[in-house]
This record gives C-alpha cells, structure tokens and sequence, in this order.
C-alpha cells in the first residue's frame, strides 16, 4: 500500500488542486479548473462500423432504446455531436455493437489547459482499436472551442505521423476514431449533454462533499473523463493522473477502453455458462467489510463430478462522489473455514485461502473478477453445509458503501484432472531476520493420483527505507521438494514501471484510481486479482510415500529486508 506518511501528504495535495476542499461552492471549483479535455470527431467516412466487429472477432449486440439514465452505472441514450469539419455524428447512426466511447472534457483554466496539452498518441499507440474518442471543451467561447480543437487536431496529426509513419491505413483508421467536438460539452445533443449536465449539477450542490477524518471536506472532481463501455453504461474514469503528485495525462484514457473489453467479454463468457452450478456467498448492498456466510454445497458425489471452480467477484460503487469509494488498496479475500471451533464467532479451527483481490483506490463504477480457484476442490469435496470467509478489505478499515456479489461457480469442463486432496503447507508473515525460520512440511499423496501440485498465492506489502520491501522489492521464493529445487517464483516483468499495472486493465485493472494506481508492485496491482500459481511436481513426488517440502524467501539472492509477505502455499494432488 501507498507509504502513510509522504504518500498521503502528495495525495492530499493532489486532491486539494484538483477537486478542492472546504466550504468552497462546487461550480466555483469546476469553473476555476477542475478539468478534463476536448476533441473532435475525424471524417464521417471510413468502412461501416460493424467490419470492425468481424476485424476483431467481437460478438455485436444491440442497441438498447430506453431505460435510460444519466447517473454514473445507467444506460446511456442516443447523443449526436458537431464535430470541427462540420459533420455530425450520432451514436444511433454508428452503433456497431462492439464498441465503447470515451469522453475527454477540458475546463478552462490552468490545469485545464496544461491536461490538453499532453499527448494522446497513446490513445492510437496504445487503446484498443474498438474504442472511439470525443474530445469536447466546457468553455462558453465557440471561438475558443473551436481553437482548442484545431489545435489538439493538428498535435494528432503530428503524432500520427511520427507513431505511424508510412502506414496511410492506420492513419484513416485513427482519424475516423477521433471526434473533437465543437459543441459547448453540456449542450451536445441527447445523453453526453445531460450527462454532463447531471455530474456538473451533483458537483455544485452543496452537501456532496465527503468527510474525511485525515482530508477534511473533499469536493466532486470535475468530470474530467467519461465513458460509455460495452455494455452501453455511463463509467466515471475520474483521474487521468499516472501517479499522485504527477498531472493528469490525455493519454491514460487508452487504458479505458481495455478494461471495457475485459468485462464485456468476462459479462458474456460468464452469462454463457448455462452449466455452471452457483452457490451464492454474499448479495447484498453493504458498508461491510467481513462476511461470515453459511452455505449448503452440493453433495459429495455431486462436488466429486466438478473438475473447475472460480470465485466470481463483483463489487460496485455507485455513489456520485468518488472520495466516498473505499481509498486504499487493501488486501480482499476468500476462505474456508474447516474442523470445528468452541469460538462460536470463529466457529473454525482454520481458515484456508481460497483467492484474493486488491482492492483499488477511490474508483466509482463497477469492478468483477472471476478468480479461478480450481486446486481448492480439494477442501471441499465432502460438500454439504460449510462456512465461509468473505474480507471485502480489513474490518477496520472506514465504512464505505458499496454493492458486493460473491458466488462459486462448479462446473464440469472435462479432459481435466480433479483436486481430491491436499494441504496448506505455509503462510507467510513479516519478512524479516526470521522469516525463513521455519520447518519443512510432510506430505503424503495417495498412490492413485495422477498430478500433485504446489499453489501459491503470493504477494507482497508493506514499504521499509531504503528498498521499499515488500510491496516494491525484488523478493523471491524458492522452495524444495524431496531435495530438488523447483524454479525460483519471480515476479514477471519491473516492479515499478510507469504503467506496468495499468497495461493489465485488460486483465482487471480498473483506471483511473485516485491513486498510484498504474505503477507495478511486487506480485500485485491495485484492483485485480493474484492469481494463484500453480507449479507441477509429480515428477519430484513419490506417490503413497511421505515427501518434504521446503520454503524460503529472498530479497534477491540475500536474506529478507523487511515488510509483509501474504502467502498461502499448499500441495494439491488429483486424479482422473
């Protein structure tokens, strides 16, 4: 998590110059420079919409003509935008079915004009090719709209020219997907025009400021960024910052448009599912964060039929001020609870991890995951009535509503081993002088089975001087079975990069968190999953025999500097 001391100082600073605090009237704030940015729709030629579906293999859907809304999460209507050539654009006219539409609003003022004075060549260089741009101003000046559209049209084209020199398609395609827009951004035609009008209205009542114990009354944010995804709903990117302490950037509007596509396609592959069998942990609006459900599985010969589990997680925050959203990136879990307890609270003598989440940081808007937790069968084949433990983030963290879902999806996929047995053979803890002090772990895998694995999920936190561990270190883990060495676990890719998170909101990562959201950690992103990583070692194994296992962990190649290490690692076995 974000250092509690001069992270929240850069933060506080941050939120201070871009959504103000106080007493000050909101429509002050948004006419001072809360900002966003503004655009133009490229020519209303180019190939028919629906070839960009067939292109990329998307599923179209189509457009839904009422129940409308103009709240963050509702579905949004028909919208037609003037753009700078003096065509009209209407999104009824140019469904296609199979895209999302991203919305860069600039307000005038300072940091209004420095935010579209940033690039977008990462839109073209780096969003996905079914995302459309509107670039739209709030300034009451046609003249002066209609001069900061030309203006962001002509850097465009400059960097087209250097991103895609020699390829004329990709330009045509790029300028076709650019709308700068020279209507006033709360008079556009149909939704965008109310939309706007409605967050702009919700940001100047007083009484929607959020009370914060440690930053005072924090306003809305202007609503800078906007989109309408896949599923034809409004989403409130909120914050086109890389980093606390660093502005707002254009062109971190690019990773919108994938994480729309991440949860279209996990929304469609899910609802397809027609064989899965549910059992429901949590359904409820909450300001919670731990659940202690009770639930009847399926019966044992029923569970032994399931060779795939996965924890399907979807948690919402529909409130209009983002600061009313959980703030920090915590860690989120699910256990089970197994052997009996006389604590009639704990009502378990252990509870074993069966997937975690980070969370994110104050981000409206809906988040879902579908964690595979398939190993984990094998502590629950018995069936019957088991509890549960649902930890939405700590029990002390501040109260924040929000819409939780979490159920176990069962399913039988076939040409796959199922988990009939195993054990949790280590946990982590403070990674320090006496992490690795530790004994090995016994096992013993029935002569049957066919597959024994072992099954981290890893990740580490906290931040110590120096090197920062073990949230952004170098730490390592090897472990040894039966005297061999398995392949150190690394994490894949820099800790740290600029936007090595941000990259992965094709896989989850929600954007623009009012946070160091984009940057990578050691094993973990702010709002996605760890993925539990399964290592085969059948061939280090003796079946029907006793086998050892042992772990340490490095900082690098030396001993542990510092920080917290959350680890659950077990030995699974299967058969056919």
């Amino acid at each position: 998590m974000l250092a509690r001391t001069t992270s929240r100082a850069l933060l506080l600073s941050t939120l201070l110059a871009l959504v103000g605090c106080g007493d000050d009237d909101a429509s002050t704030q948004l006419d001072a420079g809360l900002d966003a940015s503004t655009g133009d729709a490229g020519s209303d030629g180019g190939p028919p919409a629906s070839a960009l579906c067939d292109e990329l293999d998307l599923q179209r859907t189509p457009m839904r003509t009422s129940g409308f809304g103009d709240a963050p999460g509702e579905l949004a209507g028909d919208f037609t935008v003037t753009q700078l050539d003096g065509s009209t654009w209407t999104l009824s006219e140019r469904w296609s079915g199979c895209e999302s539409y991203v919305f860069l609003v600039h307000f005038p003022g300072a940091s209004g004009d420095a935010l579209f004075a940033t690039s977008i060549a990462r839109l073209f260089s780096e969003g996905p090719r079914n995302t459309r741009y509107f670039f739209l101003s709030y300034d009451e000046n046609a003249d002066a709209r209609r001069a900061r559209m030309d203006a962001l049209r002509t850097t465009f084209e400059d960097d087209l020219g250097f991103w895609l020199e020699g390829q004329p398609e990709q330009h045509a395609f790029w300028r076709e997907r650019m709308h700068f827009v020279t209507d006033r951004a709360t008079e556009v035609q149909g939704s965008v025009g109310a939309h706007l009008r409605s967050l702009i209205e919700f940001a100047s009542t007083p009484g929607n400021e959020v009370d914060h114990p440690d930053h005072g009354r924090i306003g809305v944010p202007a609503p800078v960024a906007f989109g309408i995804d896949r599923a034809q709903t409004w989403d409130e990117a909120d914050n086109l910052a890389p980093s606390v302490g660093r502005p707002p950037e254009l062109g971190m509007a690019a990773f919108l448009g994938h994480f729309y596509e991440y949860r279209a396609a996990l929304d469609a592959r899910l609802a397809s599912e027609t064989d899965a069998t549910i059992v429901t942990l949590l359904d409820e609006r909450t300001a919670g964060r731990v659940f202690r459900p009770e639930v009847t599985l399926p019966d044992a010969a029923t569970m032994a039929s399931f060779d795939q589990l996965e924890i399907d997680i979807e948690i919402t925050c529909d409130e209009g001020n983002p600061f009313a959203c959980s703030e920090w990136d915590r860690i989120a879990d699910i256990q089970i609870c197994t052997g009996a307890s006389a604590d009639p609270v704990e009502a378990c003598e252990q509870r074993l991890e069966i997937a975690r989440w980070i969370t994110p940081y104050w981000r409206r808007g809906r988040q879902r995951y579908a964690i595979d937790a398939t190993p984990f069968l094998a502590l629950m084949r018995e069936g019957g009535a088991r509890r549960f433990f649902v930890e939405l983030g700590p029990e002390w963290e501040r109260a924040t509503e929000w819409l939780a879902k979490v159920s176990l999806r069962f399913r039988n996929v076939g040409g796959t081993p199922r988990a009939t047995g195993g054990a949790r053979a280590f946990v982590g803890g403070g990674f320090d002088a006496a992490y690795n002090t530790r004994e090995p772990f016994t096992f013993t895998p029935p002569a049957g089975a066919t597959r024994v694995e072992l099954v981290t999920i890893l990740s580490g936190h906290g931040q110590t001087d120096g090197d920062n561990c073990a949230e952004w270190c170098d730490h390592r883990h090897v472990f040894t079975v039966n005297g061999t060495a398995l392949p150190e676990i690394r994490h894949e890719g820099g800790i740290g990069e600029d936007v090595g998170c941000a990259v992965r909101a094709s896989e989850g990562v929600i954007p623009g968190q009012w946070g160091n959201w984009a940057q990578s950690r050691a094993y973990w992103c702010p709002g996605l999953p760890v993925d539990a990583v399964r290592t085969d070692i059948t061939s280090q194994v003796t079946l029907g025999a006793e086998n050892t296992i042992t772990y340490a962990g490095r900082f690098r190649t030396g001993e542990p500097r510092g920080g917290d290490i959350a680890l659950s690692a077990y030995v699974v076995w299967y058969a056919e």
